[in-house]
């Protein structure tokens, strides 16, 4: 922080500062919007199946802005689910299977219903398919209210090659659905990735040129100037 000053009014010294090391909470004053990010994206989640597709490098805000979209989503009486690929074990990624069964039992578990997953489960049908149905006739339709998934750090599927193109089929396949499903219409959903797409998709399976797209750029100076403003900084 050198070359920052101590305004006059200000009580605190620079060491005593608290500079954000995580995402900043809610009630922070230190939260700078970009691009009205927070209000398009909240925006994407109010539509009918709505998918918003979030891109920044690491430490750019992704998990600031995620928690604002949760929290917009909760107060529209929307129930949300979050999915952080970076805490799931190495050995959920050994197969498309495994990872979609990971994957409904912890979209359940955080709707608070009994995942059930063996009575939607057919190997004869594929993980794809078993997947998708137990989506529709088990999860969405005990719910009456949307649901927002969030699905954070996507980009941990990019280089797993057995599930990558499953997966992000599946989900552009769900987005498709809720042009004429009203089922299909309560599913919201946020895909936040830090690092570029570098697998090769088909054009019509991919997710990453439906819905949203949000793109984090770095702070302007005149956003700098009023964060430095904030911390009573001159």
């Amino acid at each position: 922080m050198a070359g920052l000053e101590k305004s006059p009014n200000s009580i605190q010294t620079v060491a005593e500062l608290d500079f954000p090391g995580g995402p900043i909470p809610l009630d922070s004053s230190f939260y700078i919007d970009r691009s009205g990010a927070e209000a398009l994206a909240c925006a994407e989640i109010s539509k009918p199946g709505g998918l918003v597709r979030i891109k920044a490098p690491k430490k750019m805000g992704k998990s600031s802005l995620m928690l604002r979209i949760i929290d917009a989503a909760v107060d529209r009486g929307y129930r949300t689910v979050t999915l952080d690929f970076q805490q799931a074990d190495t050995a959920v990624f050994g197969s498309l299977d495994k990872f979609l069964r990971w994957l409904c039992v912890n979209v359940a578990r955080q709707l608070k219903l009994e995942p059930n997953i063996d009575d939607f489960w057919d190997e004869d049908m594929g993980s794809k398919v078993s997947c998708t149905i137990y989506f529709e006739n088990y999860l969405l339709a005990q719910i009456d209210s949307p649901i927002v998934l969030v699905i954070n750090e996507i980009n941990r599927v990019f280089e797993r090659t057995n599930i990558a193109q499953d997966f992000l089929s599946m989900i552009r396949f769900w987005y498709e659905q809720a042009r004429a499903s009203p089922t299909w219409q309560k599913l919201r959903t946020v895909v936040i990735h830090s690092t570029a797409i570098y697998i090769d998709l088909n054009v019509n399976q991919s997710p990453f040129n439906v819905g949203r797209p949000i793109k984090l750029s770095e702070f302007t100076a005149e956003k700098v100037q009023d964060l430095a403003g904030r911390y009573g900084l001159n």
